[in-house]
């Protein structure tokens, strides 16, 4: 596959893979309703570690790892999903769902900054200004939205959970070179499901039954695992490290606004919320942007033609 086709396939499973978590608002609101949220988490990535696991059976995936520096994945897998999905759980509680997206906003310029110090990646400035861009497509989306009493602490653990999925990309792109896509998400899954089962049992302990098992005999909440697991998490991580292989951070994180445009239409279509001008300016925004980060600029074309 040419570098330019191989770019393209990357572009679209980053596009796809943010799409994929613009959906799972939906699936996980429902499991809350009947899971505590380490529960749900824990569920989420051990299901998914076991998918992984089916998968290798096939022998169309392959792990290989003996000989290699493993370590560093496990900090890939510390950044995302341990210490993402557990300021996140938290920070939800403590801020309103509009302000939290706006937070979240702020991912493709992180990322493009951590890809600048750590990676020594160009970012040109036109790609800044498309960022930010971005984030006022995200602000935009919320007007008129509530955003509720204001936390410190909420505000905190949420940006934390922006640097975590920040570094995320950074690391994945690093160790890029050295594993798979696979090897990358395996690990993240395996140690995702370590940990999180560890905070269910800690969290459940003075409710097993009520808490812990009954939400597993449950065929609503297996529902939501079902996407969860199998397509937000083993789907959409295997799209998302495989344009993080591909393509520079910047580009494939600026993306990750094409959630909140998916989650407004899911509200739309699925919840059947409203659906305004500002949505749909913010909206417009938002995707311009991400086609903006990621156009090869002219004299790049030029130069490639001689």
């Amino acid at each position: 596959m040419n570098m330019k086709k191989s770019e393209n396939v990357a572009l679209l499973m980053a596009f796809l893979g943010y799409a994929i978590f613009g959906f799972s608002f939906l699936f996980s609101k429902r499991a809350l309703d009947i899971a505590t949220p380490f529960m749900l988490v824990a569920t989420r990535f051990t299901v998914a570690f076991l998918i992984l696991n089916a998968l290798l059976l096939t022998k169309r995936f392959t792990l290989e790892l003996k000989g290699k520096t493993i370590k560093v994945l496990f900090l890939v897998g510390l950044f995302q999903p341990v210490l993402y999905f557990i300021c996140e759980t938290y920070g939800v509680k403590l801020l309103a769902t509009s302000f939290i997206g706006s937070i979240l906003a702020l991912v493709p310029i992180i990322s493009a900054l951590f890809g600048f110090l750590f990676l020594q990646e160009r970012v040109r400035l036109f790609q800044v200004i498309c960022a930010i861009f971005s984030v006022f497509g995200v602000f935009i989306t919320t007007w008129g939205q509530s955003m509720g009493s204001f936390s410190w602490l909420g505000f905190t653990l949420i940006l934390l959970a922006v640097c975590s999925t920040s570094m995320f990309n950074v690391l994945s792109r690093k160790t890029s070179k050295q594993f798979s896509a696979f090897e990358r998400t395996y690990v993240m899954f395996g140690l995702g499901s370590v940990v999180f089962s560890a905070m269910a049992l800690i969290q459940c302990r003075n409710n097993l039954q009520g808490l812990l098992i009954a939400p597993l005999l449950n065929s609503d909440f297996w529902i939501s695992i079902i996407y969860l697991a199998g397509i937000s998490s083993v789907v959409a991580f295997l799209m998302l490290n495989y344009a993080i292989t591909n393509l520079d951070v910047a580009k494939a994180a600026i993306f990750a606004n094409i959630t909140t445009v998916v989650t407004i239409f899911a509200g739309v279509f699925i919840l059947h919320e409203d659906f305004g001008i500002p949505q749909i300016i913010g909206s417009i925004i938002i995707i311009a942007s991400a086609y903006g980060v990621n156009r090869t600029p002219v004299s790049q074309y030029s130069s490639n033609s001689h």
